[in-house]
């Protein structure tokens, strides 16, 4: 079976054997939830305090704008005149790195292996998810920006240009971009849909204004409710949101965020906490929004708010995923091998729902089941086999 081990020098994830990961590669996999251990303790250390995941997602809309704003730019190092956009080039292959493929990098839009070694522009060059003609001008720190600037195939970012993003003729569409990677796994269907739709969200929190918030950093390029349609940076709200949550957050996104911030001290909220997103934007026009509840099944990400274009998320590990899920208030198909829930045309407020396993009602009427705690969690040992406080087959080991 796979392992992921993290350096202690720069967070990443490398694999023993001749194993490989999924570019691609979401928390629902056991490997990738092994990886995510090291993603989040990185990640609870810069969330703290005021700004702990809690009291962020007890915000909403301006109040949440604001308070992301300040963190991010508080902690970002990016004004310093030694961080420039000459410098990216350079440092791309410590943060975009193919974990398969040591020395090379992702591509952004194709998922493309290239070699990390800048051969001025030949290979690839930096696309600016915010185009620089629209504010992200490469002198400014909003166009040197680790996380927004992104290394790309010279051919497949010509093809952008600086067209806005978006799902009609008049927009640019990354899912129309095949992705050409050998250890990407189709069943997974990733895309780049949700990459850039965070990126332009981390750009507007970062570099704009909302509500009288803004930091040192702000120079009115970034206002993304003025930057939309066809002249702007994205087609819509309810789009945006939309390629949030239809392509949730990708191991490589993770390992890419933490890169990003070894190198500029800063992180993207909206890879860390999805659904913040939703709470900063839902007073928006356009902008519906549904509950979401779960009884017996963890999600990930873990949405309690969806919008009227649901969501995709991932049930559990391999080992622990339900036969079968429930949904109620939208129209939604399950995939067990990856334990891939897809939610869409979304009616009503949101239950999710896992059948309770049959072995744990066998448990419940079986008195002389045994029940004891190990680790802190409620074990149940009947006829020689250990289940969770769900009925769910668990290995013990001493």
């Amino acid at each position: 079976m796979k392992r992921f081990f993290t350096s202690l020098a720069l967070p990443f994830l490398v694999l023993a054997g001749t194993s490989a990961v999924d570019m691609q590669a979401h928390l629902g996999t056991k490997e990738a939830q092994e990886a995510y251990t090291a993603y989040i303790a990185k990640q609870k250390k810069y969330y703290r305090g005021d700004n702990a995941p809690d009291k962020l997602r007890a915000m909403s809309g301006n109040e949440l704008f604001g308070a992301l704003n300040t963190l991010m730019g508080n902690t970002t190092l990016i004004g310093n005149s030694s961080f420039t956009y000459n410098s990216l080039r350079t440092q791309y292959v410590n943060v975009d790195k193919d974990l398969n493929v040591p020395g090379n990098i992702i591509g952004y839009y194709d998922g493309s292996s290239m070699n990390g070694t800048w051969d001025s522009g030949k290979t690839y060059n930096r696309e600016h998810t915010w185009p620089q003609s629209k504010g992200a001008n490469s002198g400014t720190p909003m166009g040197h920006d680790m996380q927004s600037v992104r290394p790309a195939n010279t051919a497949i970012n010509g093809d952008r240009g600086n067209t806005p993003y978006g799902e009609h003729g008049a927009y640019y569409d990354p899912d129309e971009v095949a992705i050409n990677n050998s250890w990407y796994v189709p069943s997974n269907l990733g895309s780049y849909r949700g990459d850039c739709a965070r990126v332009i969200l981390y750009d507007y929190v970062v570099y704009g204004e909302a509500g009288g918030y803004k930091n040192e950093l702000y120079l009115g390029n970034a206002q993304l409710l003025s930057k939309l349609g066809t002249n702007g940076v994205f087609e819509s709200i309810p789009v945006l949101l939309k390629w949030h949550m239809n392509d949730p957050v990708s191991l490589t996104e993770m390992v890419r965020n933490d890169g990003a911030h070894t190198y500029q001290g800063n992180r993207n909220p909206f890879i860390d906490y999805p659904e913040l997103a939703i709470l900063m934007l839902k007073a928006a026009n356009g902008v519906t929004t549904y509950s979401v509840t779960t009884t017996g099944v963890t999600i990930w990400p873990a949405y309690s708010l969806t919008t009227k274009d649901g969501f995709i998320a991932y049930l559990g590990d391999k080992e622990n995923r339900p036969e079968s899920v429930t949904v109620s208030g939208a129209t939604s198909s399950y995939d067990k091998e990856t334990g891939r829930l897809t939610i869409r045309n979304v009616s009503q407020n949101i239950s999710i729902t896992a059948p309770v396993p049959s072995a744990l009602e066998d448990i419940k009427e079986d008195k002389k089941a045994l029940k004891t705690m190990y680790h802190g969690q409620l074990i149940i040992i009947k006829n020689g086999k250990a289940y969770n406080a769900l009925g769910m087959p668990v290995s013990i080991f001493d």
